[in-house]
């Protein structure tokens, strides 16, 4: 029999950096990572800020990141269920000045960084053309904090064809579970943050569990949280979540539901 597996996407696309993605699935009530580390096959590379803005590149990047789950899925002869992807999934409708998820989100007090149109993403893909045929530096590429996005599109069409697809925002989540936690960068905030999550999934819950984080997915501590905290979200039934915009308008972010954590504390 087929094992079920949610998936949960912390979209990337630096150079030399694997693009972190974690597989749980759910056992006896806990939900448990499947490890990854040492596959015969890993995850894709990102192509980099300079790249990013080729869409070629991002299509060949999101397909490669398609086969790598087909991978690891027939792997552990799993089948999956459904995808939660850190990022938006389409440009903002050129008809609002801001995403209507993104206006909730802020409403509520959590920030997020815009989704620009896709005619706004046309002109910012013109400038950093521009800008680096002209010398500059990739350190310096305008607008680099959306130019994930652009990757992101083409990772969440493509996963699309294979399960349902959520869009999540882990920081969203951990505003919900530790409302003055502090910026995932600094020291020991990972752990914390995990710790919040593990209090409703079940996982980590023993030093040996802990030890396995490493082997989950790619990247530092911090995107395995990350990546982990979207596979939840992807894991919760539809009356566990609150839901961040219209869905009837494709515009939509899936964080879980007050009542489902307040049940669970």
């Amino acid at each position: 029999m087929s094992r079920s597996v949610f998936i949960g996407v912390d979209v990337s696309c630096a150079v030399k950096k694997r693009i972190p993605i974690v597989f749980v699935e759910k056992r006896e009530g806990r939900l448990i990572p499947l490890p990854l580390k040492e596959l015969p096959f890993a995850a894709p590379y990102g192509h980099g800020n300079k790249l990013v803005v080729e869409h070629e590149y991002n299509l060949n990047y999101a397909r490669q990141i398609r086969e790598y789950i087909i991978d690891v899925c027939h792997f552990y002869g799993a089948t999956p269920e459904r995808i939660g992807i850190d990022s938006p999934l389409r440009p903002r409708s050129s008809a609002l000045d801001y995403r209507i998820a993104e206006r909730e989100l802020n409403q509520a007090g959590i920030r997020c960084y815009k989704t620009p149109s896709k005619p706004e993403f046309d002109e910012i893909i013109h400038k950093v053309r521009l800008h680096l045929a002209s010398g500059g530096a990739i350190s310096r590429v305008p607008h680099a904090m959306q130019l994930w996005m652009l990757a992101g599109f083409e990772i969440s069409r493509e996963l699309a064809t294979i399960a349902p697809v959520r869009e999540v925002f882990p920081q969203a989540n951990i505003r919900r579970l530790l409302p003055n936690a502090p910026h995932k960068s600094g020291k020991g905030v990972p752990q914390l943050q995990l710790e919040a999550i593990a209090r409703h999934t079940g996982w980590p819950a023993s030093p040996e569990d802990w030890a396995q984080l490493k082997q989950i997915s790619a990247g530092g501590t911090h995107d395995q949280v990350d990546a982990y905290s979207a596979a939840w979200v992807a894991s919760l039934d539809d009356d566990d979540i609150d839901i961040f915009g219209d869905l009837e308008k494709a515009d939509a972010i899936w964080i879980p539901a007050k009542k489902f954590l307040a049940a669970k504390d």
